[in-house]
């Protein structure tokens, strides 16, 4: 049996005995980690590196997460480690270590990757069984990630379990109301406040905060767009319908590809161009963004709150002076919030310059770091 066998069989990792039961030795195991050709994750514990790198840092930490569960007892995977099993979508959180909740009321503690949570678990209410690992339910791994994190952070999780169903906010609102004493479960109910299982990527929930935090209207989400005809034309991530305006994240993977989708990136950046004429062309302006890190030259202040307000904030958002178009022709009414002016924020208060805005003649273009 060859390396590439051995390490691509399996559980995705392969342990120290397993080589040796194969008839390899230590020398061995080290030239194929000096080559490369194997990564070691943990001791005794090594994955095949070209399997390895093509996966998501998500599924890079689930087979770490079953090399834990396959040599540890008396534990249940929770927390992080559990939001990555259940194939929830995360934001700002560190994989680098495994979180388990101990089922034996040892003591709490980090040792050797793994953080050891001591908690109330009952075994039918709160644990399923996951790929032969015992991991907390849904509902419960959300909430306690969300303890963790920042609010941000909580509603790309929160909103990613709702999305796919694994949860409802009524289990989450009730979840709060039980462990309202938890370190950080304030942050957590408010977070679950906020929770929208129609945002469909981590960037449509990041939005929706960014939104709340510098003072914008509160958007619609996945509104539909129709023609004067009453034949669909697409949805749009977001639409503040009292403003005539829709808005649309851009993230990698719908300009990038998609492995199922046959047709180049060009044909799908040439076919969203299309919809989005088809959009516009029923009286609706339209704003896109996406996720980037723009770099700081040397000696250049940080953008204030005031600076990305005043650019962010714009006649853009402001109602039009036209009759309703087409697509406003829903039957229920929109659910966004009255248009209110900016809050008035003291320069050097907080600097987050996460934002960036770009203003040409047909729309605008921002990018959300």
């Amino acid at each position: 049996m060859t390396f590439d066998h051995l390490t691509v069989t399996g559980r995705g990792y392969v342990t120290r005995a397993q080589f040796l039961s194969q008839g390899y030795n230590d020398r061995d195991i080290r030239s194929a980690v000096h080559a490369k050709l194997l990564l070691r994750r943990r001791h005794g514990v090594y994955v095949y590196a070209a399997e390895f790198s093509r996966l998501s840092t998500e599924q890079q930490h689930v087979i770490d997460v079953r090399s834990v569960a396959d040599k540890l007892r008396s534990v249940a995977i929770s927390h992080e480690s559990a939001c990555a099993v259940h194939g929830i979508a995360m934001y700002g959180v560190d994989l680098t270590k495994i979180h388990v909740t101990r089922l034996d009321g040892a003591a709490g503690r980090t040792e050797y990757g793994i953080v050891h949570h001591v908690g109330k678990v009952l075994k039918d209410e709160d644990l399923v069984e996951v790929d032969g690992m015992l991991v907390t339910r849904p509902a419960r791994a959300m909430f306690e990630a969300s303890t963790r994190h920042t609010v941000e952070s909580a509603i790309v999780t929160l909103d990613s379990g709702l999305h796919l169903a694994l949860t409802s906010l009524d289990e989450l609102t009730d979840l709060g109301a039980l462990w309202w004493n938890w370190p950080g479960s304030r942050r957590a109910r408010f977070a679950t406040r906020l929770a929208d299982g129609r945002a469909e990527s981590p960037g449509e929930s990041r939005s929706r905060f960014l939104f709340r935090r510098e003072g914008l209207p509160q958007a619609d989400l996945q509104v539909r767009v129709d023609d004067e005809d009453g034949r669909l034309i697409g949805f749009s991530d977001f639409g503040w319908l009292e403003y005539h305006h829709l808005g649309e994240f851009d993230g990698k993977v719908k300009y990038g590809g998609i492995p199922s989708d046959p047709r180049t990136p060009q044909d799908i950046a040439y076919a969203e161009k299309r919809r989005e004429d088809a959009m516009r062309a029923q009286q609706a302006g339209m704003s896109r963004w996406g996720v980037a890190r723009p770099q700081r030259h040397e000696g250049q202040a940080d953008r204030s709150p005031d600076r990305v307000r005043s650019r962010a904030v714009t006649p853009a958002l402001h109602p039009q002076r036209h009759s309703d178009p087409a697509f406003l022709t829903r039957d229920r009414p929109p659910t966004q919030r009255p248009w209110h002016p900016p809050r008035a924020v003291t320069p050097g208060a907080c600097q987050r310059p996460q934002v960036s805005w770009e203003t040409d003649g047909a729309g605008r273009r921002g990018y959300l770091a």
